[in-house]
């Protein structure tokens, strides 16, 4: 077999929740994880950019473990390489940096065993690495999306329409959130009305979603199962997301688990909600408190030139 050549592949970031829609609902970002690899003596690993903050050893690297599944599954040998690993956006902070890497690596080593895994088993192997679907669905599938599982192992993954001038801002605090303290912040049980309460949301935040219907979009994005417990851990954060709205956001809540909040905006409203939450984040966290406007994007992860 011939020396495999090198590779380069990017993979979107995604928020997900966007509130009631817990372990469901996500949006793919134009943030992008890229990976590089290279035929070397031994495999090693390297991250640059703020996806370096990572402190995961190269066995726990979801880039590294995607590869392994899929040397498995193929029941190919992994060649080794230098795996070279870059983003614009630090890991730990609900932008689904791990569903990213799951998929970058799993569709990384299907090219370089040979591609005998398809497309869906692809997915399905991200979703049950990743433990639920919508990081990794944002990650391959690019757009938005809302999951159901239809039964073991099985999805519908269905699509969901976004306004054109729906933008994005992330408020992304100098500490990361991580996933199992996120969520041993969540209640056990609740009562009957609170549950009542959450389902109604749902739809109520979809259809704003669609319209931009402000009133629509602010009482949809409520969630005082999964969000409200998680905001009491993060410092500033139920602060930050008060501003959001006196300073003319149309919603704002949590990104993922956290630790970056989503502020929904809309064109021409942005840049200066933008700036207002910089000064604010500058205030609260200083210089490393970061602000950024992102878009959706419909381009999923996708192999480059190298």
């Amino acid at each position: 077999m011939a020396s495999p050549r090198p590779q380069r592949l990017r993979v979107p970031a995604s928020t997900s929740n966007v509130g009631p829609g817990f372990d469901a609902f996500s949006i793919a970002l134009d943030l992008d994880l890229e990976v590089r690899w290279a035929p070397a003596d031994k495999f090693t690993l390297e991250r640059s950019g703020a996806i370096a903050q990572s402190d995961l050893r190269m066995g726990q690297d979801p880039t590294v473990r995607g590869m392994r599944r899929a040397a498995t599954l193929a029941a190919v040998e992994l060649p080794s390489g230098h795996l070279k690993i870059s983003a614009p956006f630090p890991p730990g902070r609900g932008l689904g940096a791990s569903g990213a890497g799951l998929v970058a690596g799993l569709m990384l080593g299907n090219r370089l065993t040979g591609n005998k895994l398809s497309d869906q088993i692809l997915l399905d192997e991200a979703i049950q690495l990743e433990g639920n679907p919508e990081n990794a669905v944002g990650a391959k599938m690019a757009g938005a999306h809302w999951s159901i599982a239809s039964g073991p192992d099985q999805w519908i993954h269905m699509p969901v329409h976004l306004h054109r001038n729906l933008r994005l801002l992330l408020v992304i605090p100098p500490y990361s959130m991580p996933t199992k303290r996120s969520r041993e912040a969540l209640p056990t049980s609740v009562s009957f009305q609170r549950a009542m309460r959450q389902a109604h949301r749902p739809p109520i935040l979809l259809e704003g979603l669609r319209t931009l219907k402000p009133d629509y979009i602010r009482l949809g994005v409520e969630d005082d199962l999964h969000v409200a417990p998680r905001v009491k851990l993060m410092t500033g954060a139920r602060a930050m997301m008060d501003f959001a709205y006196e300073a003319g956001a149309l919603g704002a809540t949590l990104s993922g688990a956290g630790s970056a909040l989503l502020i929904i905006s809309r064109t021409g409203e942005v840049s200066n909600l933008e700036a207002r939450l910089r000064s604010r984040a500058q205030r609260l966290w200083g210089e490393d408190g970061l602000v950024m406007t992102v878009k959706t994007t419909n381009r999923g992860a996708q192999f480059l030139r190298p």
